[in-house]
């Protein structure tokens, strides 16, 4: 829809914004919001998840306020460096108010992925996938990416519906119990912000350079190249966070995980790999009907990218494996070995920086990340 009303560019300037949006909702989470899916999965009592879900909104609240402040301050402090980013300090101030609001409909995503309740899951899901489209068709080209922006923040309105029940008791028994729950929640909290502050820091860096090196055409097909991958990505991610994470999580110190993260791997390696291969071989007529002729990034960069992001799913392997076993200072180590030492590397290698070498830093990147998380989870589970 944005390649129609403004070619590569706007897309591009868009994934700039949402980046903001996914930075400032994300410290809360890609920590906090796979923590309450992990402990919710491994207790049965309402009333202890109503506490988590609280406790989650209140770590999740006060997380993404910083970050939001963060955000603003340094677009308005340092003008010159956002419009360097392809995007003016208010369209940032915007984003970052955004991404407050957008973090209460995936803390209660992860709370429902926990219970698993995956028909809410799936409303919430269809709903805040209709909204930025309606923005994108009905804006006024001078308002299109503010108006996105803001359909964002819409689906925040579940909040006021969720959570709601009887006043928990105060029996000795059960405080104890919450505390330790919400004590585990918390350690979530590091994991959350690694990887919520570096990953949209990271392609708001990647794309700055490739835009600076080559031009904002080019990170416009950087984008297109990860955001069509990232439909095979989000497909994998999706079914191991929804179906396996609480599985794992429920699995953990029993005979049974070990089968699980088997199936986990088997079940979303092997339809990945099939992907891959047709979006290489019909790469033009996809990238032609989705965009339009001048998205074209070539066999040899789409070959590239899409063996980086079957390394980048076969990674999420053991990363969600850590995440089922508590292991977040694992997670957070390994997260410096994903997109941001993508950027690292771009910035390292800018100087006759081609999108065809970007996609083969894309790849390095990813067989680093992986190979780390398989290291850590072997050795974690020696140690158990």
């Amino acid at each position: 829809m944005l390649s129609l009303r403004g070619g590569p560019e706007l897309v591009a300037l868009w994934a700039q914004l949402y980046s903001v949006i996914e930075l400032v909702s994300g410290v809360a989470l890609a920590g906090v919001g796979v923590g309450i899916s992990v402990l919710v999965a491994q207790t049965q009592r309402t009333e202890h998840q109503r506490a988590l879900l609280r406790e989650s909104m209140r770590l999740g609240g006060a997380m993404t306020v910083t970050a939001m402040l963060v955000m603003i301050g340094l677009a308005w402090w340092f003008p010159d460096q956002a419009s360097a980013y392809g995007v003016s300090p208010s369209l940032v101030t915007l984003s970052a108010v955004v991404g407050v609001f957008a973090m209460l409909p995936g803390m209660i995503n992860g709370y429902w992925l926990g219970q698993q309740h995956r028909s809410r899951m799936l409303a919430l899901a269809l709903v805040a996938a209709l909204l930025p489209v309606a923005a994108a068709l009905g804006a006024p080209q001078a308002g299109i990416l503010a108006g996105i922006a803001l359909a964002h923040a819409l689906p925040a309105v579940v909040a006021v519906f969720v959570g709601r029940g009887p006043a928990e008791p105060r029996g000795p028994l059960f405080s104890r119990s919450a505390d330790h729950d919400i004590s585990l929640l918390r350690s979530y909290v590091a994991a959350g912000v690694s990887i919520g502050l570096l990953s949209p820091a990271s392609m708001l860096a990647a794309r700055a350079i490739v835009s600076s090196e080559i031009s904002w055409h080019d990170a416009g097909l950087l984008q297109a190249l990860w955001r069509v991958s990232d439909w095979v990505g989000s497909i994998a991610a999706g079914i191991m966070s929804t179906y396996f994470l609480p599985r794992l999580s429920a699995a953990y110190g029993t005979a049974d995980f070990d089968a699980e993260l088997k199936r986990c791997a088997r079940l979303t390696l092997v339809p990945a790999a099939v992907a891959f291969v047709i979006l290489f071989v019909f790469q033009r007529p996809v990238f032609g009907l989705l965009y339009d002729d001048s998205f074209n990034p070539g066999p040899g960069t789409a070959a590239l990218f899409f063996a980086g992001s079957l390394l980048r799913i076969a990674s999420w392997v053991a990363f969600f494996a850590l995440y089922a076993m508590r292991r977040t200072r694992a997670v957070t180590v390994g997260e410096f070995l994903s997109l941001p030492l993508f950027a690292a590397l771009l910035a390292l290698f800018s100087e006759g920086l081609t999108l065809q070498r970007a996609a083969g830093l894309w790849l390095v990147s990813y067989l680093a990340y992986g190979a780390f998380n398989l290291w850590a989870l072997r050795r974690l589970r020696r140690l158990r």
